[in-house]
This record gives C-alpha cells, structure tokens and sequence, in this order.
C-alpha cells in the first residue's frame, strides 16, 4: 500500500472554533433558503422523498439541516480505495498526505515554452514518468485533454485506458457524454476500482450528467470525488469567507444525494477556488487568495471528518518552468499540506490549465518530497537527542562524521533531491553549470530508459480494447 506522508504536526488553524461554526452554519443556510439545484429529475425525486423541500419548475431542492447532518455521519472519516496492484492502494483521509497531479489542455515545447498537442508518444510517456515518480501516490483524471488523432469524444476512454495500460497506481476519472460507463466498464474488467469525479457547476447546480456519473459510480461501488472549481468575484462571493460558504454547500448537496442511494458511502471533497483576475476576468491562478480558500476550506471539513483535497496548487499563472512556476507552486502546496488537505494537486502542470510537461512533475516530485519531509515532523527520545554521544565527542577538536549514528540518521533527516543542483560553486562550474531544468530533463531520460510499469495480462489488453472499440463504435453513430 502507498502510505503517503503522515502529518505528525497539528494542523494550522485559520480560524478559531466560532468561525468555523459560523461558516458551517451559514451553508445549512444556503441549503435551507437558497437551495441547490439538481438537473436529473430522478435526483429530485430521492431528495423529495426524504424530506426536501423541492421545486420541480426550477429544479431547486432546498434541504433541512438535520437531513445534512445525518447524512454527513454517514460518510467514512477514512476509506481504502484498490489499485491494479495491491501495493498502490490508498487510504484517503485522517492525517495522510497523498500528492497527484494536475493537467494540461496540450504539452509544451521546452524550447520555446509555447503550447503544442500532445502526441500519443507524449502521452506514453507522461504516464510512465509519473507512474514512476514516488511522491505521486495516485493519477488524477488525465495529464492531457487528449492526444492527436482522437476524437474529442473519446479522449476520457483513451486516456484512462492509457493510465491502466502504463501506471498500476490508483486513478480517478473524469467524463463527457457518457464516457463514465466505458470507464467504469474498464475497472471492472480488471477487478479493479477507479474513483469517480463529480464536478460541481458553480453557483449551486449539478447538472445532469455529473448526477448521471454519481448515481452509476454509486451503483459500481467506486469511491466518489466531488469538486467544485469557483472563481471569487465572479461564481462566488469576491470574499473568501463567502465562496468557503457557498463550495461547503455545495458539497454537501451531492453528499446528502448520494448517502441517501448509498450510506456508507465513500466520498472526499474537493476544494479548487481562485480570486479572479478583474483586470482580464479569468481566474488568477497561483495568488495567495487561493491558498487562504484552501486553508479555510480545510479547517471547516476536517471538523466535518471527511477526507479532503485541493486542486489549486497544480496551476500557477507563470508559463515557464521558473522562479515564478516555483514559488507559486511550493507555497500554495504547503499551506494546503499544513491545513490539513488529504490530497492535494500539485505535479505536472506548467502553466494555468493550458499546458504540462512531465519535466515539470519532475520538478514537483522535490518540492513534495521536501513538504512531506516538514509535515512529519521530528522524533525527540533519547536515540535522536543522542546525549551519550555528545558526550562521547565532547567540545572541539571532536567531530560527528565518522560516527555510526551519524550513518544510520543522516539520511533520514534529509531529503535527496532529485533534480536540484546541491554541489559547490567550484563544483558547479566544473560540472557545466546545470541548472535544475537540466537534471530534470536528464532524469526524465532516465526514467523513459529504465522505468517498466507492469503491462497488462493479453488477456486484460484485449477486453480493454474491447470496450474502447465499444466506445468508439457508440460515439461514431451519434456524430
């Protein structure tokens, strides 16, 4: 099983326990009063019948709080979800930290840093790089929105085909026009469990075919992920408190729904909130007004329990692999591993949502390595105040490098970078003066020449490509 990192330190608390009490309440209120709208009839009916108050014209259900908070008892404050190889399982929720990562519409040319389609190479290798990247536990829905030469309507079908067929790690899956019932076919074929995506379309609505997703990914038993995705100013309130309040809502319509079809049933909540841009009206991706979000978001549904995650530190406004790209990346990913998030988007990602580079999560994998070395902390007892050993060498001239404890702790305490450059100035020089994009190219090769994920059985292959020829065939008559 991927154990993740283990945040052994208390989480950092943006507000006191009122606030969190106020925010919480004040979505009870928006579900109350305002309402959320669900498209599927079928979903209206399953709330009537347990108690809404539904207006079928409008499609709005507005929801009593106790019906709320039995439903969010019902949801396991940590669950398990199945790899193809019982060593990538994951346990989501309590004190675990999982990284994944985020995508790109198209990759990017490392030359020129202008976008450019990805080719199914390109899409090969993405998933083999992060197939083998350690701090990367699970596959988000896809690296790319596609590749050349495949229909637009089959690009969730290829791309989770193409995750199975290249990573034996844990994946969610995204949807369009029905693509859910491919893909869940998929897994089943190979005994094996996807998470389900249920993407929320912000103010207040699920629109049919994310309740059509949630209804048969409840019926195939696979874990359910819901994200929101508000710009503050524009989908929600221009305040943090208020687009916390509204996303809280929000998420909890689709928990109620599918706790009454399923109870017990496995869910997490995912937060992806930016500030928007009020000079160009598109979301400011990497602004700290996003991490203040997470790290409100987090504290309000670790009182909940309920596993959480943020998908905002994956995208950043910088449009090269650089300083800007750095920071807004490794400031947003600890606060958001700090706050307590469960999992949190971070890898791969170039720039917005336009590009990604698997170099790029190279470069990520440091800086969640080195998050991950923070938020577990430090072991003080005797071994690690090593007060014998102090004695031992006492004051200068002694010296602790060739002491054993210094072999068997060193590593421990430190986190070998990867694709960073640690030597000396002189060494530096004399090496060619690589910098941390040159490593991680390197180590991109490396990894293309050596990394072997496990292939699929003939047998698995073939009722893979079974059920994409479905797809293909299904979406081709309805052109």
């Amino acid at each position: 099983m991927r154990k993740g990192f283990t945040r052994r330190l208390k989480p950092l608390e943006m507000l006191g326990p009122e606030q969190v009490e106020q925010i919480q309440n004040a979505a009870l209120d928006i579900l109350g009063e305002t309402g959320v709208t669900f498209a599927g009839l079928w979903a209206l009916d399953v709330l009537e019948k347990a108690g809404c108050k539904v207006d079928r014209e409008r499609r709005r259900a507005r929801i009593p709080p106790g019906l709320v908070q039995e439903c969010l008892r019902r949801v396991p404050n940590t669950f398990r979800a199945r790899a193809r190889d019982p060593q990538d399982d994951l346990i989501f929720g309590g004190n675990t930290l999982h990284f994944t990562h985020s995508a790109g519409m198209q990759s990017v040319d490392l030359e020129t840093f202008e976008p450019r389609p990805a080719t199914r190479r390109d899409y090969v290798e993405c998933v083999t790089v992060l197939d083998a990247l350690p701090t990367i536990s699970h596959l988000a829905c896809y690296p790319y929105y596609g590749y050349e030469g495949v229909p637009p309507a089959m690009a969730i079908p290829e791309s989770v085909a193409m995750k199975l067929r290249y990573s034996t790690k844990h994946q969610f899956t995204c949807y369009a026009k029905g693509s859910e019932v491919f893909t869940i076919g998929m897994a089943q074929a190979l005994g094996i469990e996807v998470t389900g995506t249920v993407t929320a379309t912000p103010p207040l609505m699920w629109d049919e075919a994310a309740l059509n997703v949630a209804r048969r990914v409840v019926e195939a038993g696979f874990p359910i992920a819901t994200v929101d995705g508000y710009t503050l100013g524009a989908t929600g309130p221009a305040t943090i408190a208020g687009t916390v309040a509204l996303a809280t809502a929000q998420h909890l319509s689709l928990i109620v729904l599918v706790q009454l079809l399923s109870p017990g049933h496995r869910m997490s909540v995912g937060h992806f909130a930016c500030p928007s841009n009020m000079a160009t009206g598109s979301p400011l991706f990497g602004d700290i007004g996003a991490s203040l979000s997470n790290a409100m978001w987090n504290q309000v549904w670790r009182a909940y329990r309920v596993p959480c995650s943020n998908g905002s530190p994956g995208y950043v406004s910088a449009k090269v692999m650089d300083y800007q790209a750095g920071y807004e990346k490794a400031l947003a990913a600890l606060i958001a591993a700090l706050s307590g998030a469960n999992y949190i988007l971070l890898h791969l990602g170039v720039s917005s949502e336009i590009t990604a580079h698997p170099v790029q999560a190279i470069l990520d994998d440091d800086v969640a390595a080195m998050i991950g070395r923070f938020i577990e902390g430090e072991e003080v007892r005797d071994e690690t105040l090593a007060l014998e050993l102090i004695e031992e060498v006492g004051p200068l001239p002694g010296q602790y490098l060739d002491k054993t404890h210094t072999r068997d702790w060193w590593r421990k305490g430190q986190v070998m970078t990867l694709a960073a450059d640690r030597m000396s100035y002189p060494e530096w020089m004399q090496a060619g003066k690589k910098t941390a994009l040159d490593y991680a190219r390197a180590r991109m090769q490396e990894i293309l020449e050596t990394h072997r994920p496990t292939p699929l059985t003939p047998a698995q292959d073939a009722e893979i490509e079974r059920i994409l020829n479905e797809a293909r065939k299904y979406y081709a008559s309805r052109q």
